[in-house]
């Protein structure tokens, strides 16, 4: 691996270039200043008729010559220049690179609103990261509680949380390594956070008054004017021209409040007048253009007509049979003239871990349509809820920058492009894990699913289990615990994890990220047992203080590991569940 992401076209040559000046210790953005300010290695050429992010990188006797149209189309060169000169220790090889990217946007997206709430540093140290991976978009989703919003002030007054001030500074951060800072923030359905509220709770669209309503009432003028409030709140500090409105999942839409209306006029035309009204109050108040989730209007074709000229809809599906599906959608929206991006996902929500056979297939499945079908972007997507660690975003991060810079050929129906997924690991044990072989066991442990005694959608049973009461068994329609048959699954899910942890724990590196992976191990331990408890909770009772005894483990460390890279709000969000199995297990021991 010379580079990664693998360049589109690439020649070397014979012979090797000795560097003159110390690079060592350098990190991207130190090094781009340093040759853009001009020294006796890399010589700057103008080349105005490359695209806005292309470059060329000539190496020979001479010297390196990088030559650009522009100052982002000169960072991604150094960016590749960068990586060079720290892997080959300063003796470059001749060749010549001509390199540009294949889809323009390529973002990532990461859920800041449910769970964890990431700290400035730690924002940054992820801009960083995507930064190396040459990508240009980087969306931060909020709900609710996780931004202090001018107009509702009582609402974040009792905690810390981003400020208008946070957000000028990872604007900034993001724009001097040619990143777009976009804002996210939801517009209709995944209103929970605001709608449990006693002051916006009929905002909601719900059938009795003691519900906690998921969707905004569209057809209330209040809904509309709180909307606008938290635009005038949010928008004025990013200075990217687009937001994402979101509107996903609006569960509500056709239902209760709304029923007749929609039944007269159609879910889909309901859902599109929403849009338009926010659209155009977003054009006119901020001049910026928005981007949604199409998946409720997938389904409607015949509504393509009424999404905004400059609207950009998200195509999404994070599952096997969802991206299959994708095609079918790319194509209506491109025959229809609607601009698109395709979105996989890393796939933590619901796992723990990245369920990484899945996700490689995900994100190598849009990547490929995005190419095919000429969509915008590829946005990754990081969704928040579980106790999940950010370590497991990592290898999809580096495999997703790669499918966006560079595609490479077609899936073959044979290679599932293994070295894509080898190069990924091979870059994030490189630049995160100071060279140790650490990436491909944490692939291993990311498959422990696939033991279990079901493949559930964006779950797994032994993370999902562990989030409900002992006495529920199932999980909705997709499986129950109870017609697992006996131990033997979830045993080997213990055997299996635990083997992996082993070598892990064999290999030398960050102590703080090795702790990371540890307490997730832990955590699919502590998932597999309850598990094995709701499947005959009277046998389990002589167990109950070990298992006890883990949670105890667990806990003082989650709370460590969380408090360093996040703020406290939302911590509960997940340590609540092993709260309650703690009494719930104390409970069924006094029965024993």
């Amino acid at each position: 691996m010379m580079l990664f992401p693998q360049p589109r076209e690439m020649e070397i040559l014979d012979g090797v270039y000795a560097v003159k000046e110390g690079y060592q210790g350098l990190d991207l953005m130190a090094f781009y200043q340093k040759i853009k300010a001009g020294n006796q290695d890399v010589q700057i050429l103008s080349a105005p008729l490359l695209a806005k992010e292309e470059y060329i990188l000539a190496i020979d006797a001479q010297g390196v010559r990088l030559s650009a149209a522009c100052d982002e189309g000169l960072f991604r060169g150094a960016t590749s220049l960068h990586q060079m000169i720290g892997r080959e220790e300063g003796r470059l090889p001749f060749l010549r690179i001509q390199d540009a990217p294949e889809i323009k946007r390529r973002g990532y997206m990461v859920d800041i609103s449910r769970g964890k709430m990431p700290k400035v540093e730690t924002i940054k140290l992820l801009i960083d990261f995507l930064a190396g991976l040459k990508y240009n978009e980087l969306q931060l989703y909020m709900e609710g509680d996780c931004f202090k919003y001018a107009a509702y002030p009582k609402e974040t007054a009792h905690f810390d949380c981003l400020t208008p001030e946070d957000i000028h500074e990872l604007d900034q951060y993001c724009a001097d390594r040619f990143i777009d800072l976009v804002p996210n923030q939801n517009s209709f359905g995944h209103m929970y956070t605001w709608l449990r509220k006693p002051d916006f709770h009929h905002l909601g669209l719900f059938e009795r008054e003691d519900q906690v309503p998921s969707t905004l009432n569209p057809l209330l003028p209040e809904s509309f004017e709180f909307m606008c409030n938290l635009y005038q709140s949010l928008l004025p500090h990013f200075r990217s021209e687009y937001v994402n409105i979101g509107l996903d999942e609006a569960y509500g839409l056709g239902k209760y409040q709304i029923e007749e209306y929609c039944r007269e006029k159609g879910k889909d035309v309901v859902f599109m007048e929403w849009l338009n009204k926010l659209n155009d109050h977003i054009n006119k108040a901020h001049g910026k253009k928005v981007m949604f989730w199409a998946d409720m209007i997938y389904n409607y074709p015949q509504s393509y007509h009424m999404v905004p000229r400059d609207a950009i809809a998200l195509e999404w599906g994070y599952e096997y049979i969802q991206s299959q599906r994708m095609t079918d959608h790319c194509i209506a929206y491109r025959d229809a003239g609607v601009r698109y991006y395709v979105c996989p996902s890393v796939n933590t929500h619901g796992a723990f871990t990245s369920r990484m056979d899945v996700t490689t297939f995900n994100i190598r499945t849009c990547g490929e349509l995005a190419k095919e079908y000429g969509a915008e972007g590829l946005l990754l997507t990081e969704w928040g809820g579980g106790g999940q660690f950010f370590i497991w975003c990592l290898t999809p991060i580096a495999l997703c920058g790669q499918y966006g810079w560079n595609t490479g050929k077609p899936q073959d129906g044979e290679s599932f492009k293994a070295d894509f997924i080898r190069n990924a690991e091979a870059y994030v044990d490189e630049t995160v894990f100071g060279g140790a072989k650490v990436s491909r066991l944490m692939y291993r442990m990311a498959n422990y699913y696939l033991l279990e005694p079901e493949r559930v959608h964006v779950c797994t049973m032994s993370a999902m289990m562990l989030e409900k009461p002992l006495h529920v068994t199932n999980h909705a329609h997709l499986f129950d615990v109870l017609d697992s048959g006996d131990d033997f699954y979830f045993d080997n899910v213990i055997e299996y994890v635990e083997k992996v942890m082993a070598d892990i724990e064999k290999v030398d590196f960050c102590d703080r990220f090795k702790r990371e992976i540890r307490l997730t191990a832990w955590l699919i331990l502590l998932g597999a047992e309850i598990c094995k408890v709701k499947l005959h909770p009277a046998q389990s009772i002589p167990h109950v203080d070990a298992i006890i005894a883990r949670i105890d483990r667990i806990l003082p460390e989650y709370d460590e590991l969380w408090h360093y890279r996040n703020y406290d709000q939302g911590i509960m969000r997940f340590l609540r569940h092993l709260h309650a199995r703690r009494e719930e297990l104390l409970q069924l021991k006094g029965k024993g």
